[in-house]
C-alpha cells in the first residue's frame, strides 16, 4: 500500500517529462502549471491518506494484539495454578500410596508371623488332656 503513492508520483513525473518532451521546450501556461501542481498535491494527499489508513489499521491490530496477549498471560497464570494444584494432588497421592504399601508390608509380616506361630503350635504336643503329662489328673 505504501508503494502505491510512490508509483503514482513516479508515473506523474514521467508523464510531465513526456509532456515537456512532446511540446518541445515550450513553457507551460498558467493553467498547465496549476494543473500540474494540483496533481502533485493530490498525490501527496493520496500518500497521506494511505499512510493514515495504515496507521489506523496498525493501531487496531496493536489493540487486538494487546487483548490477545492479556488473554494468553491470564491463561498461562491459570495453567500454572492448575499445574501447582495437580502437583500437590500427585504428592499427596504418592504419600498415600507409600503409607498403604507400608501397611501392606506390615500386614504381610503379621500374617507370616501368625502362620509361623500357628505352625509351631501344631507341631507341638497335642492339647488333648489324655496326652498331657504335666497335668494334675495324670
Amino acid at each position: 500500500m505504501r508503494n502505491l503513492p510512490l508509483a503514482a508520483i513516479a508515473a506523474s513525473s514521467i508523464l510531465a517529462l513526456a509532456a515537456c518532451a512532446g511540446t518541445g521546450n515550450a513553457p507551460m501556461n498558467t493553467g498547465e502549471r496549476i494543473s500540474q501542481q494540483g496533481n502533485q498535491i493530490n498525490q501527496y494527499g493520496d500518500a497521506w491518506s494511505s499512510g493514515r489508513a495504515d496507521v489506523a489499521e496498525g493501531e487496531r491490530t496493536i489493540s487486538k494484539s494487546d487483548r490477545s496477549i492479556e488473554r494468553a498471560q491470564s491463561q498461562m497464570a491459570d495453567a500454572r495454578e492448575a499445574l501447582a494444584s495437580a502437583e500437590d494432588r500427585l504428592r499427596a497421592a504418592q504419600q498415600d500410596k507409600d503409607a498403604a504399601e507400608r501397611l501392606v508390608a506390615n500386614g504381610s509380616e503379621e500374617m507370616r508371623q501368625a502362620e509361623e506361630d500357628y505352625a509351631a503350635v501344631r507341631a507341638g504336643p497335642s492339647a488333648d488332656p489324655a496326652n498331657l503329662r504335666d497335668t494334675p489328673d495324670n
